[in-house]
């Protein structure tokens, strides 16, 4: 490794000793309890799709130089008011992470690419699981959906999450052959919440992402921290010629003009918009 990428490295493992979370989606959590007792209501995610009690938000992500819409991330959300966060680990706990993440994808893209002028309006960035991509189910579903999305599959960005529940899979063959079967059907692969995870940088190395995401930890105070920062331009200096980088949770015109002003080119946040369902 060359100096900038062991200091490269360096910086994110002193931060991400300060910060770490189960699974990020952007929303507060909200609880549900029993009657009696008050122990977390836990749905059943089956009955939950069947219901359609599902749905999706979309919140812009921005070019910076250009001031313009660049694309839009899908969240998914429920009318029980279920956090995202909560939703999916009882999907874990029910071994249904499967097929809430595919019915996830499926239902971004049927409601993005549904409306005309969100199909105008650049590319759709939808979170998927390492173990989704590593189920064996996951080419059948694949091909569903290339058939599901043509021709709009170039605008497609899959933004794989870090969970920490599943970073043995990054490694798995499956994992890799299904990464090179999305490059095969021209779909776009991003890397969530970089930073925030001790491997993140080695699937970097590995994977050769189309986006980098930087977690919302580093946008934060952006503007009143040195090692913020140096962290931000050694990330925009390497995705000069390897990825494009997108920096988020952005809420502060400061920050935007810190990060614009380091190299960051793409920005998504509040700053820019809230998720928000399509019209």
């Amino acid at each position: 490794m060359s100096l900038k990428t062991d200091l490269l490295y360096s910086w994110m493992a002193e931060f991400v000793a300060s910060k770490r979370k189960l699974l990020q989606f952007g929303v507060a959590s909200y609880f549900h309890f029993h009657a009696k007792g008050g122990e977390p209501l836990i749905p059943d995610i089956e009955q939950l799709i069947v219901q359609d009690d599902l749905y999706h938000v979309f919140q812009p992500i921005y070019e910076l130089p250009k001031k313009s819409i660049f694309g839009y991330e899908a969240l998914l959300r429920s009318n029980s008011q279920i956090s995202p966060d909560l939703l999916f680990r009882h999907a874990m706990e029910q071994n249904k992470l499967f097929e809430i993440d595919s019915y996830s994808i499926s239902h971004a893209v049927s409601t993005y690419f549904g409306s005309p002028e969100s199909r105008e309006q650049g590319l759709l960035f939808i979170n998927i699981f390492p173990s989704t991509l590593a189920s064996p189910l996951f080419i059948d579903f694949l091909d569903t959906l290339v058939k599901q999305v043509e021709p709009c599959r170039k605008q497609i960005v899959f933004e794989i999450n870090e969970s920490v529940f599943e970073g043995v899979l990054w490694k798995s063959a499956s994992f890799r052959a299904a990464i090179r079967l999305l490059r095969e059907q021209r779909f776009l692969i991003a890397l969530d919440d970089v930073g925030d995870g001790t491997t993140s940088f080695r699937n970097i190395l590995d994977i050769s992402p189309d986006f980098i995401k930087i977690d919302r930890f580093f946008s934060a105070e952006l503007r009143a921290c040195k090692r913020k920062q140096k962290v931000v331009a050694l990330f925009a200096e390497y995705c000069q010629d390897e990825s494009s980088l997108i920096l988020e949770g952005i809420e502060e015109e400061e920050d935007k003009d810190v990060a614009l002003a380091l190299g960051v080119k793409i920005g998504q946040g509040y700053l820019f918009g809230e998720p928000t369902r399509l019209k």
